[in-house]
């Protein structure tokens, strides 16, 4: 029964949790390894380009917690905070 309501949920915020643990994934690199700090911001600034592009092309119904507010303001906001980070990160190669 428990396991049963998991399964639901996870499908039901799939999108939300692939962006959520690309985020953590990225903390974690740079926690263990934090003098690879390009490699780290690659896979923050990954994690929140996939987000955006889901957020634009997705239905709203399949997002979850990924919406916020309007679809285009969201999406907007994840791509241009990912290539922000990833901009600053080749910059400073």
């Amino acid at each position: 029964m428990l396991l049963q309501r998991w399964g639901r949920w996870l499908r039901a915020e799939a999108p939300f949790v692939i962006v959520v643990a690309g985020i953590l994934a990225a903390v974690g690199y740079l926690l263990i390894f934090p003098n690879h700090w390009r490699r780290g911001s690659g896979v923050l600034s990954l994690a929140l380009l996939v987000g955006g592009v889901m957020r634009l092309t997705l239905p709203a119904g399949y997002l979850g917690m990924l919406t916020v507010r309007g679809r285009w303001r969201d999406g907007l906001v994840l791509l241009v905070a990912g290539g922000v980070i990833l901009g600053v990160a080749l910059r400073l190669h």
